[in-house]
């Protein structure tokens, strides 16, 4: 009986150390490019496991970016759940999860849809949280031709079209096929609180253009595109409302005049009306002042479904039990940064006249960690308190430290505040909301995993994400920090128990 034991314990122990170290060769697959699709359509978002392996036993979440707490789907523990507001319109192939697929299915897709979705699946120690980008379009309605103005000379036509997605294109065409280029047409517009375009034209047509004339209203790459219908007037119609003018003429006399009586009155009712509004315009101003702070707090109330806390138990296993002793190597620091005895903080100080070294940044204002990684997870803080400026991140071991942009392409992953304002160290900077803005930062470098994540650690939540491949060994980075005379510290982190 004991020899069928611990045969049973040796083959469950293979089995998960299997599990657990293809896990970390295990990679989620998303196209480089947008999804295309138009308002209505069914739409499929995909994302699989490569090297292809069962999804089955994983945790996966479907959100919008910024919504991590307010998933379209989640999947846990073999069960599906459909977010709020998505009921009956997303799924996933549950067949297929066999297969590592979890692409995610999205019916009847909006407009409002539009945007970047994180596919994420985790198992153990294991997450990847690649981005799925969705465009949206929307094809208007049939263009509407109508009559503004008669003359004796030209007729003048206002061409109109709704509910376009994204901003439409309109042209005039006359019985050839030909683009009438007089026209002059309106800036597209959104009603208020809207996202849908409107759009709106006018050109003049005279006695040898008066039949054919046709409307087209088509998107920017005028891949959709609705025509309306030829118009048809004949030179009869055009002369026959010549002595309309006259009995115009008649009749527009005695109304000219009782218009003037008419006007007359309503501008005394207007001036008493505008005496009024004067007097009651003290709380007017209230209520608009009012109704602005009514939407600051609304605006507050959705970013705070952003900050949603990590359970604990998540937290440990995704920080603590990665954390390291980081400290700052003061041959790499600035000459302008003064490095303490324990290393373990820095601040803009007076310039040393110290010999520099092929370490040393001569040109930008930062410094580096004392040890470098090249292989696991590792995680630290940073005590940022209530300073007004910072940079804080990871560099891949510089060759060249003297004065170049300190992004992504060059080998720094960091995010900063700058007068205010938090956001990404890129080419193109994303500005983050400034709810997330952390007093203690946490940095966790997933070497293999190419993620470089940051958390607001007071509230456990995540601030932002970069994904790459790393070839060198990863440092601590923090900088540049121009003239800020408090310190950067970074902070101890609580181990988890090995």
């Amino acid at each position: 009986m004991e020899p069928l034991i611990h045969k049973v314990c040796l083959l469950t122990f293979l089995v998960i150390f299997d599990a657990t170290s293809s896990a970390a060769d295990l990679s989620l697959i998303v196209p480089p490019d947008p999804i295309v699709a138009s308002a209505g359509d069914d739409i499929l978002l995909p994302c699989h496991l490569s090297p292809q392996s069962s999804a089955v036993v994983m945790d996966i979440r479907w959100f919008k970016e910024g919504e991590f707490t307010n998933p379209l789907y989640l999947y846990k523990s073999g069960m599906g759940e459909e977010g709020k507001g998505y009921k009956s319109r997303v799924s996933l192939f549950t067949q297929e999860l066999e297969r590592g697929n979890i692409s995610l299915l999205l019916k009847n897709v909006k407009v409002s849809d539009m945007g970047r979705y994180k596919c994420q699946a985790s198992h153990l120690d294991w997450i990847q949280e690649p981005a799925v980008v969705l465009q949206v379009t929307k094809q208007g309605s049939v263009p509407r031709i109508s009559m503004r103005k008669h003359h004796r000379v030209f007729i003048q036509l206002s061409c109109s079209s709704e509910n376009w997605y994204p901003e439409p294109h309109i042209m005039w065409t006359d019985r050839s096929g030909k683009e009438i280029t007089s026209a002059e047409t309106e800036r597209p517009k959104q009603k208020e609180g809207g996202i849908l375009y409107s759009i709106t034209s006018y050109t003049r047509i005279g006695m040898d253009q008066l039949e054919g004339v046709t409307c087209v209203v088509m998107s920017k790459d005028r891949g959709t595109k609705m025509e309306s219908a030829s118009l048809q007037m004949t030179e009869e119609f055009y002369l026959s409302s010549l002595p309309d003018r006259v009995y115009i003429s008649a009749f527009v006399i005695p109304v000219f005049l009782a218009l003037v009586c008419i006007t007359a009155s309503v501008l005394f009712v207007m001036y008493q009306k505008r005496d009024l509004q004067e007097k009651l315009k003290p709380i007017d101003e209230v209520k608009v002042e009012l109704e602005e702070k009514k939407k600051e707090l609304t605006k507050k109330d959705q970013l705070l479904g952003i900050t949603g806390k990590i359970p604990d138990t998540v937290w440990t296993l995704m920080v603590y039990q990665h954390a390291v002793d980081v400290t700052l190597d003061p041959d790499t620091a600035h000459p302008k940064l003064t490095v303490s005895d324990d290393n373990k903080s820095v601040k803009f100080g007076d310039l040393r006249r110290e010999r520099g070294t092929e370490k040393r940044f001569e040109e930008k204002q930062c410094v580096l960690g004392m040890e470098g990684y090249d292989t696991g997870k590792h995680y630290w803080e940073v005590d940022l308190g209530k300073k007004t400026q910072w940079s804080v991140g990871v560099a891949q071991d510089p060759e060249n430290r003297q004065n170049f942009p300190m992004i992504p392409e060059n080998g720094y992953w960091s995010i900063r505040l700058d007068n205010g304002v938090l956001k990404t160290v890129e080419k193109s900077s994303n500005v983050l909301p400034i709810e997330l803005k952390p007093f203690k930062l946490g940095v966790l470098v997933d070497y293999e995993g190419g993620n470089i994540l940051f958390f607001n650690v007071e509230k456990k939540c995540h601030i932002h994400s970069f994904t790459g491949t790393f070839t060198k060994k990863l440092y601590p980075f923090f900088g540049p920090i121009f003239d800020c005379k408090e310190e950067l510290k970074i902070s101890p982190v609580p181990q988890a128990e090995k």
